[in-house]
């Protein structure tokens, strides 16, 4: 159970950055060409918008976190205090990673307010798509938001995901685990 759960959310949090990484890659694009956006294609602008808009909603099971944490019986069952120890250093990467994607969906919350503000509910609401990012991409604020989810959020879930998976794929070396086992291991959470 313990392994199944570092496993599972190991695994949504890689599929959450490789999105992060395609948004991230537009906005970069677009930063660097906020002067010349006129050269930039319909489409391009498009999923610039899009993704300013997109929101993840991740459910996180803490249940085989309390189970392993809260009990000592649980810790003599296993019965390897090298397990004990690193699947505990992934629990603590696990909070952590939960906290960066909190921290950027309040970013992207900030992004999409200001979307909101500047563009739709201003007093004079921009029409075009190349209109809106034109608006965005001008304003101070819209760009460090960009930019901090670039060089905070977006590097510190990609390195977070290398050392989870690198700690989870211990935790099934030592307790002698295949992704096969896993894979038959109950239902899987994701939805």
């Amino acid at each position: 159970m313990v392994i199944h759960n570092l496993d599972s959310f190991t695994e949504d949090l890689d599929e959450m950055v490789m999105e992060l990484q395609a948004i991230d890659s537009i906005n970069m694009k677009l930063l660097d060409a906020r002067d010349r956006l006129h050269t930039v294609s319909e489409d391009t602008l498009e999923l610039f918008v899009s993704g300013i808009l997109t929101h993840s909603f991740n459910t996180v099971d803490e249940t085989a976190e309390t189970i392993f944490s809260n009990n000592i019986e649980t810790w003599k069952s296993i019965g390897n205090s090298e397990f004990i120890e690193l699947a505990g250093n992934c629990f603590s990467g696990k909070r952590l990673m939960v906290k960066f994607q909190e921290g950027l969906e309040a970013e992207k919350n900030e992004l999409s307010d200001l979307f909101l503000k500047t563009v739709l509910y201003a007093d004079h609401p921009t029409k075009t798509t190349r209109e809106i990012a034109t608006t965005l991409l001008h304003s101070a604020t819209f760009c460090s938001h960009i930019k901090k989810q670039h060089d905070f959020y977006l590097r510190g879930m990609e390195q977070g995901v290398k050392v989870l998976r690198k700690q989870t794929d211990n935790c099934k070396r030592l307790m002698n685990v295949t992704d096969e086992e896993l894979s038959q291991f109950g239902w899987n959470e994701r939805f």
